[in-house]
């Protein structure tokens, strides 16, 4: 009887250790964002600053904090609202790909602008979007981080 007690409670013990995992849902990227943060390994970028980096391609290489848009639908992009006013002039419309989206990982968002452009989806919140660059742009590691706010459907 101890036994079988002892091999019970072995068991209990060894199968309790599983590691749990929150599954993480499809992202839900369609919606219309503004850069509200940005941040690189050499500074943080807030409202009324904006982000100069040459080395990258346009749009991304003079993004004013709190004016740059961002919009995106089921199979595109749109980036760098050229308009005053309503309704919004885009200057590049490209299609993009989810990557690796999967249980445990929000993947990887990828678009092209004349090269591969990849950032990891960092955070899929429900009012906001975190993008993370990943990867080697134009010849340059680019470590930055967007915080985008969602201000549209």
């Amino acid at each position: 009887m101890k036994r079988i007690y002892l091999i019970l409670t072995f068991l209990v013990l060894l199968t309790s250790c599983e590691r749990y995992v929150v599954e993480i849902s499809d992202v839900t990227l369609s919606g219309e964002y503004v850069i509200s943060k940005i941040d690189t390994k050499d500074s943080t970028y807030t409202t009324g600053s904006t982000y100069i980096n040459n080395t990258l391609p346009s749009p991304f290489d003079t993004m004013e904090i709190n004016h740059f848009y961002i919009q995106m639908d089921y199979a595109q992009i749109y980036l760098n609202d050229t308009s005053v006013s309503s309704p919004r002039k885009w200057e590049y419309k490209k299609f993009y790909r989810i990557l690796g989206n999967n249980s445990y990982s929000s993947g990887y968002l990828q678009f092209d602008l004349s090269r591969e452009i990849l950032f990891l989806i960092e955070e899929d919140g429900f009012e906001s979007l975190q993008l993370k660059s990943a990867g080697d742009w134009f010849g340059n590691k680019q470590a930055m981080t967007l915080y985008l706010t969602r201000i549209g459907p």
